[in-house]
Protein backbone atom coordinates (compact mmCIF):
# COMPACT_ATOMS: atom_id res chain seq x y z
CA UNK A 1 0.00 0.00 0.00
CA UNK A 2 1.48 3.12 -1.00
CA UNK A 3 1.31 6.45 0.98
CA UNK A 4 -1.47 8.23 -1.31
CA UNK A 5 -3.51 4.46 -0.41
CA UNK A 6 -2.57 4.53 3.33
CA UNK A 7 -4.07 8.22 3.78
CA UNK A 8 -7.28 6.89 1.90
CA UNK A 9 -7.14 3.83 4.32
CA UNK A 10 -6.57 6.10 7.09
CA UNK A 11 -9.25 8.69 5.97
CA UNK A 12 -11.85 5.88 6.60
CA UNK A 13 -11.11 4.56 9.53
CA UNK A 14 -11.39 8.08 11.19
CA UNK A 15 -14.57 8.97 9.43
CA UNK A 16 -15.99 5.65 10.54
CA UNK A 17 -14.50 4.50 13.87
CA UNK A 18 -13.49 8.03 15.44
CA UNK A 19 -15.71 7.33 18.47
CA UNK A 20 -14.18 3.55 18.96
CA UNK A 21 -10.71 5.09 19.08
CA UNK A 22 -10.43 5.97 22.96
CA UNK A 23 -7.53 6.00 24.22
CA UNK A 24 -3.01 6.57 23.35
CA UNK A 25 -2.56 2.84 22.26
CA UNK A 26 -5.88 2.25 19.97
CA UNK A 27 -4.50 6.15 18.43
CA UNK A 28 -1.19 4.51 17.70
CA UNK A 29 -2.42 1.04 16.89
CA UNK A 30 -5.03 2.05 14.21
CA UNK A 31 -3.31 5.72 13.09
CA UNK A 32 0.11 6.34 13.86
CA UNK A 33 1.45 3.15 13.21
CA UNK A 34 0.16 2.57 9.81
CA UNK A 35 0.99 5.97 8.57
CA UNK A 36 4.64 4.93 9.55
CA UNK A 37 4.34 2.16 7.66
CA UNK A 38 3.33 4.21 4.42
CA UNK A 39 6.40 6.21 5.05
CA UNK A 40 8.01 2.99 4.14
CA UNK A 41 9.29 2.23 7.59
CA UNK A 42 9.74 -1.31 8.94
CA UNK A 43 7.17 -1.18 11.75
CA UNK A 44 7.84 -5.19 12.55
CA UNK A 45 11.73 -4.16 12.96
CA UNK A 46 12.85 -3.04 16.61
CA UNK A 47 16.17 -1.91 14.24
CA UNK A 48 14.00 0.53 12.12
CA UNK A 49 10.54 1.76 14.45
CA UNK A 50 11.26 0.96 18.11
CA UNK A 51 8.55 1.55 20.72
CA UNK A 52 9.05 2.82 23.98
CA UNK A 53 12.10 4.15 23.34
CA UNK A 54 14.48 5.03 26.02
CA UNK A 55 15.32 8.29 25.39
CA UNK A 56 17.19 9.62 28.39
CA UNK A 57 19.54 7.09 30.28
CA UNK A 58 19.03 9.38 33.80
CA UNK A 59 14.93 8.78 33.88
CA UNK A 60 14.44 4.99 33.03
CA UNK A 61 10.60 6.54 32.77
CA UNK A 62 11.63 8.61 30.28
CA UNK A 63 10.51 7.13 27.03
CA UNK A 64 9.23 8.20 23.71
CA UNK A 65 6.77 6.46 22.23
CA UNK A 66 8.60 5.45 18.74
CA UNK A 67 12.44 6.16 17.56
CA UNK A 68 13.07 5.56 13.85
CA UNK A 69 15.84 5.06 12.90
CA UNK A 70 17.93 4.92 9.38
CA UNK A 71 20.81 2.76 9.06
CA UNK A 72 20.37 1.40 12.82
CA UNK A 73 20.65 5.35 13.78
CA UNK A 74 17.87 7.12 15.58
CA UNK A 75 16.97 9.76 13.23
CA UNK A 76 13.41 11.15 13.90
CA UNK A 77 11.19 11.05 17.23
CA UNK A 78 7.25 10.26 17.56
CA UNK A 79 5.17 11.21 20.03
CA UNK A 80 1.75 10.16 20.18
CA UNK A 81 -1.49 11.27 22.10
CA UNK A 82 -4.92 10.77 21.99
CA UNK A 83 -7.30 10.92 19.43
CA UNK A 84 -9.39 13.85 20.71
CA UNK A 85 -6.17 15.52 22.57
CA UNK A 86 -5.90 19.05 20.88
CA UNK A 87 -2.38 19.85 20.04
CA UNK A 88 -0.43 22.61 21.08
CA UNK A 89 2.13 24.42 19.77
CA UNK A 90 4.85 23.87 22.10
CA UNK A 91 5.75 20.22 23.09
CA UNK A 92 8.04 20.35 26.40
CA UNK A 93 8.19 16.67 26.54
CA UNK A 94 9.27 16.01 22.99
CA UNK A 95 11.47 18.40 23.62
CA UNK A 96 13.48 17.00 26.39
CA UNK A 97 13.86 13.89 24.68
CA UNK A 98 14.99 15.62 21.32
CA UNK A 99 18.19 17.26 23.38
CA UNK A 100 19.15 13.55 24.59
CA UNK A 101 20.38 12.31 20.80
CA UNK A 102 22.40 14.41 18.64
CA UNK A 103 21.21 12.14 16.02
CA UNK A 104 17.67 13.23 16.14
CA UNK A 105 16.48 16.12 14.17
CA UNK A 106 13.08 15.54 13.43
CA UNK A 107 10.58 15.41 16.23
CA UNK A 108 6.76 14.42 15.43
CA UNK A 109 4.00 15.42 17.86
CA UNK A 110 0.40 13.57 16.87
CA UNK A 111 -2.89 13.06 18.62
CA UNK A 112 -3.44 10.61 14.82
CA UNK A 113 -4.86 13.36 13.02
CA UNK A 114 -2.79 16.48 12.98
CA UNK A 115 1.08 15.15 12.52
CA UNK A 116 3.13 18.31 13.90
CA UNK A 117 7.02 18.05 12.70
CA UNK A 118 9.95 19.68 14.77
CA UNK A 119 13.25 20.21 14.06
CA UNK A 120 16.21 22.26 15.83
CA UNK A 121 16.48 25.53 13.00
CA UNK A 122 17.90 28.06 16.18
CA UNK A 123 19.65 26.24 17.98
CA UNK A 124 21.28 22.67 17.13
CA UNK A 125 19.79 19.73 19.04
CA UNK A 126 17.23 22.00 20.85
CA UNK A 127 13.75 21.38 19.48
CA UNK A 128 12.28 24.97 18.10
CA UNK A 129 9.49 25.67 20.12
CA UNK A 130 7.30 26.08 16.60
CA UNK A 131 6.12 23.16 14.30
CA UNK A 132 7.71 23.79 10.19
CA UNK A 133 5.27 21.63 9.05
CA UNK A 134 1.65 20.50 10.16
CA UNK A 135 -0.04 17.65 7.96
CA UNK A 136 -3.57 16.75 8.86
CA UNK A 137 -4.60 13.23 7.46
CA UNK A 138 -8.56 14.64 6.90
CA UNK A 139 -7.23 18.05 5.26
CA UNK A 140 -4.62 18.58 3.19
CA UNK A 141 -3.56 19.68 -0.30
CA UNK A 142 -1.15 18.18 -3.22
CA UNK A 143 1.67 20.87 -1.59
CA UNK A 144 1.14 19.08 1.97
CA UNK A 145 1.12 15.58 0.04
CA UNK A 146 4.49 15.81 -1.74
CA UNK A 147 6.06 17.84 1.31
CA UNK A 148 5.10 14.79 3.82
CA UNK A 149 6.33 12.31 1.06
CA UNK A 150 9.65 13.74 2.17
CA UNK A 151 10.10 12.43 5.47
CA UNK A 152 9.84 8.46 3.70
CA UNK A 153 12.05 6.48 4.18
CA UNK A 154 13.37 6.04 0.33
CA UNK A 155 13.72 10.16 0.26
CA UNK A 156 14.95 10.76 3.62
CA UNK A 157 17.52 13.02 3.21
CA UNK A 158 17.67 15.98 6.49
CA UNK A 159 19.32 18.15 4.49
CA UNK A 160 16.55 18.47 1.94
CA UNK A 161 14.13 18.88 5.13
CA UNK A 162 15.82 21.63 6.65
CA UNK A 163 16.00 23.75 3.47
CA UNK A 164 12.15 22.79 3.20
CA UNK A 165 11.64 23.65 7.34
CA UNK A 166 13.60 27.06 6.67
CA UNK A 167 11.27 27.87 3.44
CA UNK A 168 8.12 27.29 5.28
CA UNK A 169 8.94 29.02 8.12
CA UNK A 170 9.75 32.03 6.30
CA UNK A 171 6.67 31.88 3.98
CA UNK A 172 4.49 31.83 6.81
CA UNK A 173 6.63 34.46 8.81
CA UNK A 174 6.25 36.96 5.73
CA UNK A 175 2.82 35.54 4.93
CA UNK A 176 2.14 36.78 9.12
CA UNK A 177 3.56 39.71 8.56
CA UNK A 178 1.63 40.62 4.85
CA UNK A 179 -1.13 39.99 6.49
CA UNK A 180 -0.94 41.95 9.17
CA UNK A 181 -0.04 44.83 7.11
CA UNK A 182 -3.13 44.65 5.25
CA UNK A 183 -5.31 44.62 7.89
CA UNK A 184 -3.85 47.69 10.10
CA UNK A 185 -0.93 49.08 8.19
CA UNK A 186 2.10 50.14 10.69
CA UNK A 187 3.67 53.43 10.77
CA UNK A 188 6.61 52.69 8.74
CA UNK A 189 4.60 51.04 5.67
CA UNK A 190 2.51 54.26 5.53
CA UNK A 191 5.44 56.24 5.60
CA UNK A 192 7.20 54.12 3.13
CA UNK A 193 3.82 54.24 0.66
CA UNK A 194 4.01 57.98 1.36
CA UNK A 195 7.72 58.44 0.44
CA UNK A 196 7.43 56.01 -2.49
CA UNK A 197 5.47 58.90 -4.87
CA UNK A 198 5.44 62.33 -2.62
CA UNK A 199 9.13 64.01 -1.53
CA UNK A 200 8.09 65.89 2.26
CA UNK A 201 8.71 65.48 5.67
CA UNK A 202 6.46 62.96 6.96
CA UNK A 203 4.71 63.81 10.19
CA UNK A 204 3.35 61.94 12.35
CA UNK A 205 0.32 63.61 12.26
CA UNK A 206 0.15 63.22 8.03
CA UNK A 207 0.57 59.32 8.93
CA UNK A 208 -2.76 59.24 11.22
CA UNK A 209 -4.43 60.83 8.20
CA UNK A 210 -3.23 58.77 5.47
CA UNK A 211 -3.67 55.62 7.81
CA UNK A 212 -7.57 54.95 6.71
CA UNK A 213 -6.77 56.05 2.45
CA UNK A 214 -3.77 53.43 2.85
CA UNK A 215 -6.04 50.75 4.14
CA UNK A 216 -8.77 51.62 1.92
CA UNK A 217 -5.90 51.44 -0.98
CA UNK A 218 -4.82 48.30 0.11
CA UNK A 219 -8.49 46.63 0.16
CA UNK A 220 -9.31 48.15 -3.36
CA UNK A 221 -5.50 46.62 -4.90
CA UNK A 222 -5.90 43.37 -3.86
CA UNK A 223 -10.15 43.10 -4.93
CA UNK A 224 -8.17 44.50 -8.46
CA UNK A 225 -5.94 42.26 -9.13
CA UNK A 226 -8.02 39.36 -7.99
CA UNK A 227 -10.46 40.16 -10.86
CA UNK A 228 -7.79 40.99 -13.42
CA UNK A 229 -6.40 37.74 -12.64
CA UNK A 230 -9.79 36.03 -12.67
CA UNK A 231 -10.57 37.47 -15.75
CA UNK A 232 -7.22 36.92 -17.72
CA UNK A 233 -7.66 33.18 -16.80
CA UNK A 234 -11.09 33.12 -18.62
CA UNK A 235 -9.34 34.82 -21.58
CA UNK A 236 -6.37 32.65 -21.50
CA UNK A 237 -7.35 29.41 -20.33
CA UNK A 238 -7.57 27.62 -23.51
CA UNK A 239 -4.29 29.20 -25.11
CA UNK A 240 -2.65 27.97 -21.44
CA UNK A 241 -3.75 24.30 -21.68
CA UNK A 242 -2.44 24.36 -25.66
CA UNK A 243 0.93 25.99 -23.87
CA UNK A 244 1.01 22.78 -22.05
CA UNK A 245 1.01 20.13 -24.47
CA UNK A 246 3.51 21.67 -26.64
CA UNK A 247 5.79 22.55 -23.66
CA UNK A 248 9.00 21.59 -23.94
CA UNK A 249 8.54 21.49 -27.50
CA UNK A 250 8.34 24.67 -29.12
CA UNK A 251 11.35 26.23 -26.70
CA UNK A 252 14.06 26.18 -29.66
CA UNK A 253 17.10 28.20 -27.76
CA UNK A 254 17.75 25.99 -24.59
CA UNK A 255 20.86 25.86 -23.77
CA UNK A 256 22.16 22.30 -23.27
CA UNK A 257 24.03 20.35 -21.11
CA UNK A 258 25.01 16.94 -22.73
CA UNK A 259 27.09 16.01 -25.19
CA UNK A 260 25.56 14.05 -28.43
CA UNK A 261 27.45 11.56 -27.25
CA UNK A 262 25.78 10.97 -23.63
CA UNK A 263 22.25 11.40 -25.93
CA UNK A 264 23.04 8.87 -28.13
CA UNK A 265 23.42 6.60 -25.43
CA UNK A 266 19.82 6.90 -23.71
CA UNK A 267 18.62 4.49 -26.11
CA UNK A 268 18.41 2.48 -29.33
CA UNK A 269 15.46 3.01 -32.25
CA UNK A 270 13.66 1.30 -34.04
CA UNK A 271 10.68 1.89 -36.65
CA UNK A 272 7.30 1.32 -35.83
CA UNK A 273 4.46 1.89 -38.10
CA UNK A 274 6.84 5.11 -39.52
CA UNK A 275 7.48 5.61 -36.58
CA UNK A 276 11.28 6.21 -34.82
CA UNK A 277 10.36 4.14 -31.68
CA UNK A 278 12.97 4.81 -28.72
CA UNK A 279 13.56 1.84 -25.97
CA UNK A 280 14.95 3.97 -23.45
CA UNK A 281 19.07 2.74 -22.09
CA UNK A 282 17.54 2.99 -18.14
CA UNK A 283 20.92 2.90 -16.72
CA UNK A 284 22.21 6.15 -19.12
CA UNK A 285 18.77 8.42 -17.72
CA UNK A 286 20.00 7.71 -14.30
CA UNK A 287 23.78 8.79 -15.11
CA UNK A 288 22.59 11.98 -16.55
CA UNK A 289 19.99 12.62 -14.04
CA UNK A 290 22.88 12.28 -11.30
CA UNK A 291 20.05 11.06 -8.68
CA UNK A 292 20.80 8.70 -6.19
CA UNK A 293 17.88 5.64 -6.02
CA UNK A 294 16.57 7.48 -3.07
CA UNK A 295 16.03 10.55 -5.03
CA UNK A 296 13.44 9.51 -8.16
CA UNK A 297 10.55 10.98 -8.49
CA UNK A 298 7.98 11.22 -10.44
CA UNK A 299 8.56 15.38 -10.56
CA UNK A 300 12.16 14.63 -11.62
CA UNK A 301 11.25 11.25 -13.65
CA UNK A 302 11.83 7.72 -12.78
CA UNK A 303 14.51 5.50 -14.47
CA UNK A 304 13.88 2.94 -12.41
CA UNK A 305 10.11 3.30 -13.82
CA UNK A 306 8.62 0.39 -16.64
CA UNK A 307 7.17 3.19 -18.50
CA UNK A 308 8.68 5.12 -20.93
CA UNK A 309 8.24 7.88 -23.80
CA UNK A 310 9.19 6.03 -26.39
CA UNK A 311 8.26 8.87 -29.30
CA UNK A 312 6.70 12.42 -29.12
CA UNK A 313 4.27 12.50 -32.21
CA UNK A 314 4.14 16.36 -33.49
CA UNK A 315 1.54 17.87 -35.91
CA UNK A 316 3.87 20.93 -37.38
CA UNK A 317 4.92 23.02 -34.02
CA UNK A 318 2.63 21.61 -31.84
CA UNK A 319 2.63 17.72 -30.05
CA UNK A 320 -0.22 15.77 -31.10
CA UNK A 321 0.12 12.36 -28.80
CA UNK A 322 2.94 10.35 -27.46
CA UNK A 323 3.65 6.52 -27.81
CA UNK A 324 4.14 5.11 -24.53
CA UNK A 325 6.04 1.85 -23.64
CA UNK A 326 6.10 -0.53 -21.10
CA UNK A 327 8.39 -3.45 -20.48
CA UNK A 328 7.39 -6.75 -19.66
CA UNK A 329 8.66 -9.98 -19.01
CA UNK A 330 12.37 -8.87 -16.82
CA UNK A 331 12.40 -5.65 -19.79
CA UNK A 332 12.81 -8.66 -22.75
CA UNK A 333 9.20 -7.53 -24.62
CA UNK A 334 7.64 -4.40 -24.73
CA UNK A 335 4.22 -2.97 -25.53
CA UNK A 336 3.86 0.36 -27.00
CA UNK A 337 0.34 2.66 -26.28
CA UNK A 338 -0.65 5.69 -28.15
CA UNK A 339 -1.50 8.70 -26.25
CA UNK A 340 -3.18 11.91 -27.94
CA UNK A 341 -1.61 15.08 -25.83
CA UNK A 342 -5.45 15.61 -24.16
CA UNK A 343 -5.97 12.20 -23.00
CA UNK A 344 -2.77 12.07 -20.90
CA UNK A 345 -5.77 11.85 -17.97
CA UNK A 346 -7.68 9.18 -19.75
CA UNK A 347 -4.40 7.26 -19.77
CA UNK A 348 -3.32 7.53 -16.23
CA UNK A 349 -6.84 6.31 -14.87
CA UNK A 350 -6.52 3.44 -17.17
CA UNK A 351 -2.92 2.99 -15.93
CA UNK A 352 -2.38 4.66 -12.32
CA UNK A 353 0.71 2.84 -11.79
CA UNK A 354 2.18 4.99 -14.74
CA UNK A 355 1.13 8.35 -12.55
CA UNK A 356 2.85 6.49 -9.11
CA UNK A 357 5.77 5.54 -11.18
CA UNK A 358 6.70 8.17 -13.50
CA UNK A 359 8.41 8.02 -16.63
CA UNK A 360 12.28 7.00 -17.46
CA UNK A 361 12.69 10.14 -20.06
CA UNK A 362 9.68 11.93 -19.01
CA UNK A 363 8.15 14.36 -16.04
CA UNK A 364 4.53 13.57 -15.44
CA UNK A 365 3.46 17.49 -14.46
CA UNK A 366 0.09 18.78 -13.35
CA UNK A 367 -2.20 21.84 -13.84
CA UNK A 368 -5.12 22.66 -11.77
CA UNK A 369 -8.05 24.80 -13.29
CA UNK A 370 -8.96 27.06 -10.59
CA UNK A 371 -12.21 27.45 -11.60
CA UNK A 372 -13.86 24.22 -12.77
CA UNK A 373 -10.95 22.25 -9.86
CA UNK A 374 -10.24 20.05 -12.99
CA UNK A 375 -6.70 18.69 -13.39
CA UNK A 376 -5.18 18.01 -16.45
CA UNK A 377 -1.71 16.48 -16.96
CA UNK A 378 0.98 17.13 -19.68
CA UNK A 379 4.65 15.61 -20.19
CA UNK A 380 8.00 16.89 -20.26
CA UNK A 381 11.89 15.94 -20.51
CA UNK A 382 13.37 14.97 -17.08
CA UNK A 383 16.29 15.71 -17.97
CA UNK A 384 17.63 19.45 -17.27
CA UNK A 385 17.40 22.20 -19.71
CA UNK A 386 16.84 19.66 -22.51
CA UNK A 387 13.34 19.50 -24.25
CA UNK A 388 12.31 16.42 -26.74
CA UNK A 389 12.70 18.35 -29.64
CA UNK A 390 16.87 17.92 -28.54
CA UNK A 391 16.92 14.49 -28.12
CA UNK A 392 18.14 12.44 -30.99
CA UNK A 393 14.94 10.48 -32.96
CA UNK A 394 12.80 10.74 -30.14
CA UNK A 395 10.75 13.13 -32.31
CA UNK A 396 8.34 12.09 -35.04
CA UNK A 397 6.83 14.27 -37.32
CA UNK A 398 2.52 12.86 -38.13
CA UNK A 399 1.55 14.90 -41.16
CA UNK A 400 -2.55 13.47 -40.30
CA UNK A 401 -2.31 12.61 -36.26
CA UNK A 402 -6.32 11.50 -36.16
CA UNK A 403 -5.05 9.03 -39.20
CA UNK A 404 -2.15 7.41 -37.51
CA UNK A 405 -3.80 6.75 -33.98
CA UNK A 406 -6.29 4.68 -36.10
CA UNK A 407 -4.39 2.91 -37.74
CA UNK A 408 -2.71 1.79 -34.31
CA UNK A 409 -5.58 1.18 -32.68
Amino acid sequence: MNLKETLEMLNKVVNENKELIKNEESTKQFLVLPLIRGLGYDVYSPQEVTPEFTADFHKKNEKVDYAISINGVPKIFVEAKTINTKINKSAPQLSRYFSTFPSVRLGVLTNGIEYHFFTDLNNANIMDAKPFFVFNITNFNEEDFNNLVKFSKNLYDYEGIKSMAESLIYFQSFKTVIKEIIESPNDDFIKFVIKERFNFKVTQQFINMARPIVQKCIQESLSEIISEKFENHIQTQAPQEVAAAVDSVSQENKKIYYTQEQLETLGTFEDFEGVKVVLPNTESYKNLLKLSAKEYSVEKGNPSSDFFVSSVLTQGSSIAGYLIGQYYNQQNDTTLYAVKSNEISKFLSENPIVEELGFINARLGSRTNKTTNEKTYYLKSCLTNLSFREIPNLISKIDDIDEFFKKIQ
